[in-house]
């Protein structure tokens, strides 16, 4: 098993990498969080490359509001790819950057959609993604990573 980078948001990016992005809700307990997950999928599938996630290294270690977008708004750019997966739950993961951000990257032409069925709210983002894409978002985490993986490799 392939041990896989991870930048943190506290952590310095270091460009020109093939790197993926995670994009999307957040999650907050920790045995539920899908990006873990993903990393995971990345370490069984022998990916050699950089994962940017978002999130923080610790509860500790947080960037106030300015400096996080900053460092997303770089990873976003400098990623080759970006994973966005929407579990969208109002009343705990509404996702409302993840909307913003989503709008924003769609015509990169590295974007990657995917949300489990019982998601919240994403019928606009479904057409725009099956408009643009000529294809639907992925249902399942395991089949998103592997679409992005494909991606990667061609």
């Amino acid at each position: 098993m392939t041990k896989v980078k991870v930048y943190f948001s506290n952590n310095k990016i270091k460009r020109g990498e093939k790197s993926i992005f995670l994009a999307g809700t957040t999650e907050a307990d920790p045995d539920k969080d899908w990006r873990r997950k993903v990393i995971t999928l990345l370490e069984k599938k022998g990916y050699d490359g950089v994962v940017y996630n978002p999130d923080y290294t610790s509860l500790k270690v947080k960037n106030d509001y300015k400096t996080q977008l900053e460092w997303e708004l770089r990873g976003i750019k400098d990623a080759t790819a970006i994973l966005f997966w929407v579990d969208r739950d109002l009343a705990k993961r509404p996702g409302l950057t993840t909307n913003v951000e989503f709008g924003y990257w769609l015509h990169s032409g590295r974007l990657f959609y995917g949300r489990p069925n019982d998601s919240q709210k994403c019928l606009y983002l479904d057409m725009l993604y099956e408009m643009h894409e000529e294809r639907k978002p992925e249902t399942d985490l395991e089949a998103l990573v592997n679409r992005v993986l494909k991606y990667l490799n061609e």
